[in-house]
């Protein structure tokens, strides 16, 4: 999925630096990519929470109000699971669809 936001982020970009390009494509361009940017940085921030909060590294993809939380754990226990929703749901005004999925590597 990087792979992907990262090819999103490119066509954005190019259309940024097209001079064929109209003033509401580049515009369109900007937000999108700026939204791209600020979804990121979200996920960075909370695997940071979760890593601080709870001592447990954590992979998280936002998709518009569903939010995939992936712990690097062997332990599987439903209160920690309910805890990290907790925990991330208090970051936003409106309800988000969380899932925490446990993963050994």
């Amino acid at each position: 999925e990087d792979e992907n936001i990262l090819a999103q982020m490119e066509e954005y970009q190019n259309i940024l630096l097209d001079a064929n390009a109209t003033l509401e494509e580049k515009n369109d361009a900007y937000e999108a990519l700026k939204q791209l940017n600020s979804t990121k940085s979200l996920e960075e921030s909370l695997e940071k929470q979760i890593k601080t909060d709870f001592n447990k590294d954590a992979f998280i993809k936002i998709d518009n109000k569903k939010i995939k939380c992936i712990i690097n754990s062997k332990d599987k226990s439903y209160k920690l699971a309910n805890q990290i929703i907790s925990s991330i749901q208090s970051k936003f005004d409106e309800p988000k669809y969380i899932t925490v999925t446990f993963e050994e590597n």
